[in-house]
Protein backbone atom coordinates (compact mmCIF):
# COMPACT_ATOMS: atom_id res chain seq x y z
CA UNK A 1 0.00 0.00 0.00
CA UNK A 2 1.51 3.38 -0.98
CA UNK A 3 -1.43 5.21 -0.83
CA UNK A 4 0.03 7.65 1.41
CA UNK A 5 3.71 8.39 -0.58
CA UNK A 6 4.64 11.25 -1.70
CA UNK A 7 6.04 10.41 -5.74
CA UNK A 8 6.23 14.13 -6.96
CA UNK A 9 9.86 14.56 -8.71
CA UNK A 10 10.83 10.87 -7.89
CA UNK A 11 13.10 10.30 -10.31
CA UNK A 12 13.57 6.02 -9.65
CA UNK A 13 12.52 3.65 -7.62
CA UNK A 14 14.21 0.17 -6.14
CA UNK A 15 13.98 -2.11 -3.96
CA UNK A 16 14.47 -5.14 -1.72
CA UNK A 17 12.31 -8.30 -1.49
CA UNK A 18 9.77 -6.50 0.99
CA UNK A 19 10.30 -2.99 0.40
CA UNK A 20 10.60 -0.33 -1.98
CA UNK A 21 12.38 3.13 -2.05
CA UNK A 22 11.41 6.00 -4.25
CA UNK A 23 14.50 8.68 -4.87
CA UNK A 24 13.92 11.67 -5.46
CA UNK A 25 17.77 12.12 -7.05
CA UNK A 26 17.29 16.36 -8.10
CA UNK A 27 16.32 17.42 -4.51
CA UNK A 28 18.08 14.84 -2.62
CA UNK A 29 14.91 13.05 -0.95
CA UNK A 30 13.04 9.49 -0.71
CA UNK A 31 10.58 7.98 0.28
CA UNK A 32 10.33 4.03 1.49
CA UNK A 33 7.45 1.53 2.46
CA UNK A 34 7.01 -2.09 3.14
CA UNK A 35 8.41 -4.06 5.46
CA UNK A 36 10.10 -1.60 8.36
CA UNK A 37 13.00 -3.88 9.11
CA UNK A 38 13.77 -4.77 5.34
CA UNK A 39 13.98 -1.33 3.92
CA UNK A 40 10.45 0.09 4.32
CA UNK A 41 11.68 2.67 6.52
CA UNK A 42 13.84 5.25 5.92
CA UNK A 43 12.68 8.34 7.93
CA UNK A 44 16.26 8.64 9.46
CA UNK A 45 18.12 8.81 6.31
CA UNK A 46 19.52 11.76 4.33
CA UNK A 47 19.23 11.14 0.69
CA UNK A 48 21.42 14.32 0.03
CA UNK A 49 24.01 13.71 -2.69
CA UNK A 50 22.92 10.14 -3.10
CA UNK A 51 24.02 9.60 -6.74
CA UNK A 52 22.56 5.61 -6.80
CA UNK A 53 21.10 3.14 -4.69
CA UNK A 54 21.63 -0.66 -4.52
CA UNK A 55 20.16 -3.81 -2.73
CA UNK A 56 20.59 -7.27 -1.26
CA UNK A 57 17.54 -9.16 0.06
CA UNK A 58 16.32 -7.05 2.45
CA UNK A 59 18.78 -4.18 3.10
CA UNK A 60 19.93 -0.91 0.86
CA UNK A 61 23.00 1.24 0.63
CA UNK A 62 22.62 5.12 -0.68
CA UNK A 63 25.41 6.16 -2.23
CA UNK A 64 26.64 9.67 -2.65
CA UNK A 65 29.63 9.00 -4.99
CA UNK A 66 30.97 12.71 -5.66
CA UNK A 67 31.06 12.64 -1.51
CA UNK A 68 32.73 9.27 -0.84
CA UNK A 69 30.06 8.51 1.34
CA UNK A 70 27.04 6.20 1.71
CA UNK A 71 23.82 5.68 3.85
CA UNK A 72 22.52 2.04 4.43
CA UNK A 73 19.15 0.62 5.86
CA UNK A 74 17.00 -2.47 6.64
CA UNK A 75 18.10 -5.49 8.24
CA UNK A 76 21.41 -5.26 9.63
CA UNK A 77 23.06 -8.77 9.44
CA UNK A 78 21.99 -8.44 6.27
CA UNK A 79 23.73 -5.37 4.79
CA UNK A 80 21.46 -2.40 6.64
CA UNK A 81 24.34 -1.42 9.29
CA UNK A 82 27.04 0.38 6.97
CA UNK A 83 28.75 2.00 10.18
CA UNK A 84 32.71 2.17 9.95
CA UNK A 85 32.54 1.34 6.02
CA UNK A 86 34.72 3.59 4.48
CA UNK A 87 33.03 4.41 0.55
CA UNK A 88 35.80 7.47 -0.52
CA UNK A 89 36.56 5.73 -3.74
CA UNK A 90 33.94 3.84 -4.38
CA UNK A 91 33.31 3.19 -7.93
CA UNK A 92 30.40 0.41 -8.09
CA UNK A 93 28.94 -1.87 -5.31
CA UNK A 94 27.43 -5.44 -6.05
CA UNK A 95 25.35 -7.46 -3.56
CA UNK A 96 24.93 -11.43 -2.63
CA UNK A 97 21.08 -11.75 -0.68
CA UNK A 98 22.66 -10.92 2.54
CA UNK A 99 25.61 -8.38 1.93
CA UNK A 100 27.89 -5.70 -0.27
CA UNK A 101 31.19 -5.38 -1.45
CA UNK A 102 31.82 -1.82 -2.61
CA UNK A 103 34.82 -1.58 -5.38
CA UNK A 104 37.19 0.86 -5.61
CA UNK A 105 38.45 -0.24 -8.82
CA UNK A 106 41.13 3.06 -9.43
CA UNK A 107 42.93 2.27 -6.46
CA UNK A 108 42.83 -2.14 -6.56
CA UNK A 109 40.65 -2.23 -3.42
CA UNK A 110 37.28 -2.85 -1.88
CA UNK A 111 35.04 -3.09 1.21
CA UNK A 112 32.83 -5.77 2.15
CA UNK A 113 29.52 -5.47 5.11
CA UNK A 114 26.57 -7.90 5.75
CA UNK A 115 26.04 -11.38 6.62
CA UNK A 116 29.94 -13.20 6.40
CA UNK A 117 27.93 -16.42 5.44
CA UNK A 118 26.89 -14.58 2.70
CA UNK A 119 30.19 -12.90 1.85
CA UNK A 120 30.23 -9.60 3.89
CA UNK A 121 34.15 -10.48 5.07
CA UNK A 122 36.47 -9.68 2.40
CA UNK A 123 39.61 -9.44 4.60
CA UNK A 124 42.75 -10.84 2.96
CA UNK A 125 40.99 -10.38 -0.30
CA UNK A 126 43.40 -9.16 -3.42
CA UNK A 127 41.41 -6.44 -5.53
CA UNK A 128 44.64 -4.80 -7.65
CA UNK A 129 43.30 -5.28 -11.01
CA UNK A 130 39.89 -6.49 -10.65
CA UNK A 131 38.10 -5.66 -13.97
CA UNK A 132 34.25 -7.21 -12.45
CA UNK A 133 32.81 -8.82 -9.40
CA UNK A 134 29.70 -11.09 -10.06
CA UNK A 135 27.86 -12.67 -7.02
CA UNK A 136 25.40 -15.55 -6.40
CA UNK A 137 22.90 -15.98 -3.71
CA UNK A 138 25.55 -16.33 -0.90
CA UNK A 139 29.14 -15.94 -2.69
CA UNK A 140 31.18 -12.99 -4.57
CA UNK A 141 33.67 -13.29 -7.20
CA UNK A 142 36.51 -10.85 -8.39
CA UNK A 143 37.59 -11.55 -11.41
CA UNK A 144 41.04 -9.87 -13.17
CA UNK A 145 40.20 -10.53 -16.60
CA UNK A 146 43.83 -9.04 -18.55
CA UNK A 147 45.46 -11.40 -15.86
CA UNK A 148 43.17 -14.51 -16.40
CA UNK A 149 42.49 -14.53 -12.28
CA UNK A 150 40.08 -14.53 -9.78
CA UNK A 151 39.42 -14.89 -5.98
CA UNK A 152 35.62 -16.00 -4.51
CA UNK A 153 34.71 -15.69 -1.21
CA UNK A 154 31.56 -16.38 0.65
CA UNK A 155 29.87 -19.96 1.23
CA UNK A 156 31.88 -22.34 -0.09
CA UNK A 157 28.84 -24.32 -1.06
CA UNK A 158 27.59 -21.52 -3.26
CA UNK A 159 30.00 -20.68 -5.48
CA UNK A 160 32.54 -18.77 -2.47
CA UNK A 161 34.97 -21.55 -3.06
CA UNK A 162 37.33 -21.85 -6.30
CA UNK A 163 41.45 -22.39 -5.48
CA UNK A 164 41.45 -25.10 -7.63
CA UNK A 165 39.75 -23.53 -10.90
CA UNK A 166 42.26 -22.06 -14.11
CA UNK A 167 40.83 -18.68 -15.10
CA UNK A 168 42.87 -18.21 -18.06
CA UNK A 169 41.28 -17.26 -21.62
CA UNK A 170 37.65 -16.66 -19.26
CA UNK A 171 35.51 -14.72 -21.49
CA UNK A 172 32.51 -14.04 -19.25
CA UNK A 173 31.35 -15.22 -15.74
CA UNK A 174 27.63 -15.92 -14.88
CA UNK A 175 26.85 -16.15 -11.12
CA UNK A 176 23.56 -18.19 -10.48
CA UNK A 177 21.77 -18.59 -7.22
CA UNK A 178 24.02 -21.50 -6.14
CA UNK A 179 26.95 -22.14 -8.66
CA UNK A 180 29.05 -20.22 -10.87
CA UNK A 181 29.90 -20.69 -14.66
CA UNK A 182 33.12 -19.34 -16.20
CA UNK A 183 32.87 -19.70 -19.75
CA UNK A 184 35.85 -19.68 -22.08
CA UNK A 185 34.23 -18.98 -25.43
CA UNK A 186 37.08 -19.09 -27.45
CA UNK A 187 37.79 -22.55 -26.72
CA UNK A 188 33.97 -23.97 -26.36
CA UNK A 189 35.26 -24.85 -22.56
CA UNK A 190 33.46 -24.08 -19.42
CA UNK A 191 34.33 -24.75 -15.67
CA UNK A 192 31.31 -24.78 -13.19
CA UNK A 193 31.09 -24.57 -9.17
CA UNK A 194 28.75 -24.28 -6.38
CA UNK A 195 25.90 -26.61 -6.00
CA UNK A 196 25.94 -29.42 -8.28
CA UNK A 197 22.17 -29.81 -8.93
CA UNK A 198 21.57 -25.99 -9.47
CA UNK A 199 24.32 -25.92 -12.55
CA UNK A 200 27.60 -26.65 -10.35
CA UNK A 201 28.17 -29.95 -12.73
CA UNK A 202 28.72 -28.88 -16.41
CA UNK A 203 30.89 -31.67 -16.99
CA UNK A 204 29.06 -33.70 -19.61
CA UNK A 205 27.94 -30.41 -21.47
CA UNK A 206 29.60 -29.39 -24.94
CA UNK A 207 30.15 -25.45 -24.99
CA UNK A 208 31.26 -25.33 -28.07
CA UNK A 209 29.44 -23.00 -30.31
CA UNK A 210 27.76 -21.19 -27.42
CA UNK A 211 26.68 -17.39 -27.86
CA UNK A 212 25.85 -16.72 -24.68
CA UNK A 213 24.25 -18.01 -20.91
CA UNK A 214 21.84 -16.59 -18.67
CA UNK A 215 20.28 -18.27 -15.39
CA UNK A 216 16.50 -17.96 -13.62
CA UNK A 217 15.82 -19.54 -10.07
CA UNK A 218 18.84 -21.55 -10.23
CA UNK A 219 19.55 -23.09 -13.43
CA UNK A 220 21.62 -22.29 -16.07
CA UNK A 221 20.80 -21.14 -19.79
CA UNK A 222 23.12 -22.16 -22.51
CA UNK A 223 22.28 -20.40 -25.87
CA UNK A 224 23.69 -22.18 -28.89
CA UNK A 225 23.17 -20.82 -32.29
CA UNK A 226 19.75 -20.62 -33.84
CA UNK A 227 18.08 -19.43 -30.99
CA UNK A 228 17.22 -15.85 -30.71
CA UNK A 229 15.80 -15.68 -27.08
CA UNK A 230 15.58 -17.13 -23.59
CA UNK A 231 13.58 -16.18 -20.87
CA UNK A 232 13.15 -17.92 -17.41
CA UNK A 233 11.05 -18.05 -14.52
CA UNK A 234 12.06 -19.96 -11.54
CA UNK A 235 12.53 -23.33 -12.26
CA UNK A 236 11.55 -23.39 -15.47
CA UNK A 237 13.02 -22.27 -19.30
CA UNK A 238 11.82 -21.09 -22.76
CA UNK A 239 14.02 -20.77 -25.90
CA UNK A 240 12.71 -18.75 -28.50
CA UNK A 241 12.95 -19.53 -32.42
CA UNK A 242 11.17 -16.33 -33.31
CA UNK A 243 11.65 -16.13 -36.81
CA UNK A 244 10.25 -19.60 -37.08
CA UNK A 245 7.21 -18.98 -34.67
CA UNK A 246 8.20 -22.18 -32.11
CA UNK A 247 9.82 -22.65 -28.85
CA UNK A 248 10.81 -25.47 -26.30
CA UNK A 249 10.46 -25.71 -22.37
CA UNK A 250 12.08 -27.31 -19.43
CA UNK A 251 12.38 -27.33 -16.22
CA UNK A 252 9.48 -27.86 -13.44
CA UNK A 253 6.31 -28.32 -15.59
CA UNK A 254 4.17 -26.52 -12.90
CA UNK A 255 6.07 -23.52 -13.24
CA UNK A 256 6.09 -23.53 -17.32
CA UNK A 257 8.32 -25.84 -17.79
CA UNK A 258 6.08 -27.44 -20.26
CA UNK A 259 4.79 -25.72 -22.94
CA UNK A 260 4.12 -28.74 -25.59
CA UNK A 261 0.53 -27.49 -26.72
CA UNK A 262 1.75 -23.10 -26.49
CA UNK A 263 1.49 -22.04 -30.40
CA UNK A 264 4.25 -19.53 -30.58
CA UNK A 265 3.71 -18.56 -33.86
CA UNK A 266 3.69 -14.24 -33.79
CA UNK A 267 5.18 -13.78 -30.40
CA UNK A 268 7.14 -11.13 -30.14
CA UNK A 269 8.70 -11.22 -26.27
CA UNK A 270 7.75 -13.79 -23.58
CA UNK A 271 7.68 -12.68 -19.94
CA UNK A 272 8.18 -14.31 -16.61
CA UNK A 273 6.63 -14.34 -13.45
CA UNK A 274 7.44 -16.41 -10.14
CA UNK A 275 5.65 -19.19 -11.54
CA UNK A 276 4.60 -19.04 -15.44
CA UNK A 277 4.88 -16.96 -18.54
CA UNK A 278 2.71 -15.03 -20.97
CA UNK A 279 3.98 -14.58 -24.65
CA UNK A 280 2.94 -11.58 -26.27
CA UNK A 281 1.43 -11.60 -29.98
CA UNK A 282 2.41 -7.41 -29.84
CA UNK A 283 1.10 -7.00 -33.69
CA UNK A 284 -2.45 -8.96 -33.60
CA UNK A 285 -3.04 -8.16 -30.28
CA UNK A 286 -3.17 -11.58 -28.68
CA UNK A 287 -0.97 -13.66 -25.80
CA UNK A 288 -0.80 -17.16 -24.49
CA UNK A 289 0.23 -17.84 -20.77
CA UNK A 290 1.31 -21.28 -19.46
CA UNK A 291 2.95 -22.16 -16.14
CA UNK A 292 1.00 -22.18 -12.84
CA UNK A 293 -2.87 -20.73 -13.16
CA UNK A 294 -3.30 -19.19 -9.94
CA UNK A 295 0.36 -16.53 -10.16
CA UNK A 296 -0.50 -15.72 -13.89
CA UNK A 297 -0.31 -19.14 -16.25
CA UNK A 298 -3.61 -18.36 -16.99
CA UNK A 299 -4.91 -15.37 -19.10
CA UNK A 300 -7.86 -16.17 -21.15
CA UNK A 301 -10.09 -13.21 -21.21
CA UNK A 302 -7.54 -10.36 -21.36
CA UNK A 303 -7.70 -8.07 -24.02
CA UNK A 304 -3.83 -7.65 -25.31
CA UNK A 305 -4.98 -5.11 -27.86
CA UNK A 306 -2.54 -2.17 -27.64
CA UNK A 307 0.04 -3.85 -25.09
CA UNK A 308 3.20 -1.72 -25.32
CA UNK A 309 4.75 -4.18 -22.65
CA UNK A 310 4.31 -6.14 -19.78
CA UNK A 311 5.39 -6.31 -15.94
CA UNK A 312 5.32 -9.20 -13.62
CA UNK A 313 5.52 -9.67 -9.35
CA UNK A 314 6.66 -12.90 -7.99
CA UNK A 315 3.18 -13.98 -8.96
CA UNK A 316 1.23 -11.65 -11.01
CA UNK A 317 1.26 -10.02 -14.49
CA UNK A 318 0.58 -6.24 -15.61
CA UNK A 319 -0.24 -5.97 -19.39
CA UNK A 320 0.82 -2.13 -19.76
CA UNK A 321 -1.48 0.00 -22.41
CA UNK A 322 0.42 3.17 -22.28
CA UNK A 323 -0.67 4.95 -25.31
CA UNK A 324 -4.38 4.55 -23.92
CA UNK A 325 -3.30 4.87 -20.01
CA UNK A 326 -4.59 1.39 -18.99
CA UNK A 327 -3.65 -1.54 -18.25
CA UNK A 328 -4.90 -5.12 -16.89
CA UNK A 329 -3.68 -7.84 -14.56
CA UNK A 330 -4.15 -11.15 -13.78
CA UNK A 331 -2.52 -13.72 -11.08
CA UNK A 332 -2.60 -13.75 -7.58
CA UNK A 333 -4.21 -10.39 -6.43
CA UNK A 334 -2.15 -10.73 -3.25
CA UNK A 335 1.15 -10.14 -5.19
CA UNK A 336 -0.33 -7.48 -7.61
CA UNK A 337 -2.83 -9.69 -10.23
CA UNK A 338 -5.87 -7.39 -9.07
CA UNK A 339 -5.89 -3.78 -10.64
CA UNK A 340 -9.21 -2.89 -11.86
CA UNK A 341 -9.54 -0.05 -9.64
CA UNK A 342 -6.08 1.65 -10.20
CA UNK A 343 -6.30 4.54 -12.39
CA UNK A 344 -3.32 4.40 -14.97
CA UNK A 345 -3.32 7.22 -16.97
CA UNK A 346 -0.33 9.73 -16.97
CA UNK A 347 1.41 6.77 -15.45
CA UNK A 348 5.04 7.04 -17.13
CA UNK A 349 7.20 3.91 -15.41
CA UNK A 350 5.94 0.96 -13.69
CA UNK A 351 8.05 -1.38 -11.60
CA UNK A 352 7.57 -5.06 -9.99
CA UNK A 353 8.84 -6.26 -6.92
CA UNK A 354 8.23 -9.59 -5.32
CA UNK A 355 5.26 -9.27 -3.57
CA UNK A 356 3.89 -5.91 -4.96
CA UNK A 357 3.69 -3.69 -7.81
CA UNK A 358 4.45 0.31 -8.72
CA UNK A 359 2.66 2.59 -11.18
CA UNK A 360 4.69 5.75 -11.41
CA UNK A 361 3.50 9.36 -12.83
CA UNK A 362 6.53 10.84 -12.46
CA UNK A 363 5.50 14.43 -14.40
CA UNK A 364 2.69 14.77 -12.13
Amino acid sequence: DCSSVDFSGVTDIFNTEASFVALNKDHGRAVCWGHRTYGGDCSSVDFGGVTDIFSSQDAFVALKKDLGQAVCWGWPVAGGDCSGVDFSGVTDIFSTWDAFVALKKDLGQAVCWGDQYFGGNCLGVNFSGVTDIFSTQGASIAFNKDLGQAVCWGSADLGGECSGIDFRDVTEIYGGESAVVALKKDLGETVCWGKSHFGGMCSRIDFHDVTAISNTGGLFLINFQGFTTYYGSPGALVALKKDLGQAFCWGQSYTGGECTWTDFSGVTEIYGSGASFVALKKDIGQAVCWGHPDFGGRCSGIDFHDVTTIYSSGGAFVAWKQDLGQAVCWGSADLGGECSGIDFRDVTEIYGGESAVVALKKDL
